[in-house]
């Protein structure tokens, strides 16, 4: 499995801990790693490169796409160190037999150094995935609410510094997909990993880029609901743009208080000024049973109909398939004049935290 990766890369380490916590703002530098399980629960990580050229990336890239399994590109979310990227990486091989790439960033909440944030008055814990769900309107400002939620907010910081980093890693895959023309690539951007993908959007040439994937999946996407046509319109992948939300989505209640109560987020709800037309399809799973939190629906409790769903994006394949019709993959019908479509009961509130 490969990750690639804008952290600082220590190419002496043999696991997890080669992917450093710290990173070079504004630098478009990438490294890169050969991921494996070492027979155990642990991760051996190999062929460290702290600097992938164009042809070292495209040396590693080409047999994957001229492989037998249709290739995933997985951006995480906040709170996510390199070993709970590998995790999530193995996991959507196994569940949904794809070639999984996956992009490690600095999520963590740690300043650019990979020191901790200064002044804060809460025990140091180590970041999760899920940790800003904890934060509510009753603890914000005490220590702890504060600590998660500067955490959170230092971990969007470094993904606008880190931006083109990432745009780089979008050009190799695009052009490895146009010089093997063999298997398609996919992109999946978990929670604030849209966040990352969407402020990529800004650097020349990426959303070119993003024309070589053949769906673009946006789970649980920690972005602001508001306005997000203004960008989103540039996700023109090859075949279709998803964008999959739940209306109880606890870790985006929490990145919505600790970003002032606000701006209330495109995962939870993304509002009535949608994006319409052929190429864009929002997907609710409000109201499904899909664990606790209900921000990692793609993995956790699958139904038969999601894992259908997800499987298909995921592989480089259309929802609605020959001789199908929408209500085969969407069994609870569409609203929003066919531009939301349901996977549970819909949800009577249009909005997310009323």
């Amino acid at each position: 499995m490969l990750v690639f990766t804008h952290r600082h890369v220590l190419p002496h380490h043999q696991d997890a801990s080669a992917f450093a916590p710290g990173f070079a703002p504004g630098a478009s530098r990438i490294g890169v790693a050969s991921v494996t399980r070492d027979g155990g629960s642990r991760w051996a990580v190999a062929d460290v490169d702290d600097e992938a050229s164009e042809a070292d990336a495209l040396d590693l890239l080409l047999p994957l796409f001229r492989g037998p399994r249709p290739l995933l590109v997985y951006i995480h979310g906040h709170g996510t160190t390199p070993t709970h990227c590998f995790n999530r990486c193995a996991q959507l091989e196994a569940e949904y037999d794809v070639e999984v790439i996956g992009f490690s960033w600095a999520s963590e909440g740690l300043l650019c150094d990979g020191s901790p944030l200064p002044r804060l008055e809460a025990p140091d814990v180590p970041a999760e995935e899920g940790e800003i769900a904890m934060v509510n309107p009753l603890n914000r400002n005490t220590p702890t609410g504060q600590q998660l939620a500067r955490r959170y907010h230092q971990a969007k910081t470094n993904a606008l510094d880190a931006v083109d980093a990432l745009a780089r890693f979008l050009r190799h895959m695009a052009t490895a997909r146009l010089i093997s023309n063999a298997q398609r690539f996919s992109i999946a951007a978990h929670s604030l990993g849209a966040h990352y993908l969407q402020n990529a959007l800004e650097v020349p040439g990426a959303a070119e880029s993003l024309g070589a994937a053949h769906n673009i999946v946006l789970l649980a996407p920690c972005v602001r609901a508001d306005g997000h046509k203004g960008w989103a319109h540039q996700l023109r992948p090859r075949g279709r743009t998803y964008l999959a939300f739940h209306k109880g989505d606890s870790v985006l209640f929490g990145a919505f208080i600790a970003d002032g109560g606000k701006q209330e987020k495109l995962g939870a709800a993304p509002g009535t000024d949608l994006l319409r037309g052929p190429g864009f399809r929002y997907v609710d799973f409000s109201n499904s049973q899909v664990g606790l939190g209900a921000h990692r629906y793609f993995v956790e409790r699958l139904n038969a109909h999601s894992r259908k769903l997800f499987g298909r994006l995921f592989r480089s394949e259309p929802d609605v398939q020959v001789g199908e019709g929408e209500p085969d993959v969407y069994p609870f019908g569409s609203s929003q004049e066919g531009a939301v479509w349901h996977m549970a009961v819909p949800a009577a509130d249009p909005g997310a935290f009323a």
